[in-house]
């Protein structure tokens, strides 16, 4: 048997006990299987193909150009973390901002 013909297989074997109402194990008495097999093919007929899973899926990402109110340097960006609120403005040191977040993250 090849290996289409095993995947085709045990294809229908999932089918068959994913509608039989049966437990794992009864089901595998029942068809001379044994649960190890039926767990083994449940994992792999669930796991995504070796080419989708070696490849990554990206989605585009459209930037339009910044509003007024976000390129002013008078408008503050407030990062919050937990009940507690930063205000950031423009040429803010992220050193700085990244002590702050994880002291805040410890306390919270």
């Amino acid at each position: 048997m090849d290996k289409q013909q095993r995947l085709q297989e045990w294809t229908a074997r999932i089918t068959d006990f994913k509608t039989s109402g049966l437990t794992m194990a009864a089901w595998c008495q029942t068809h001379g299987q044994t649960t190890h097999q039926l767990k083994y093919w449940l994992r792999k007929l669930n796991e995504p193909s070796s080419s989708t899973s070696s490849s990554s899926n990206w989605l585009p990402l459209a930037i339009n150009s910044p509003s007024a109110e976000f390129s002013s340097p008078s408008s503050p960006l407030t990062v919050r973390v937990g009940h507690v609120g930063i205000e950031v403005q423009a040429g803010f040191n992220p050193n700085l901002l990244r002590e702050i977040v994880q002291a805040l993250d410890l306390s919270c």
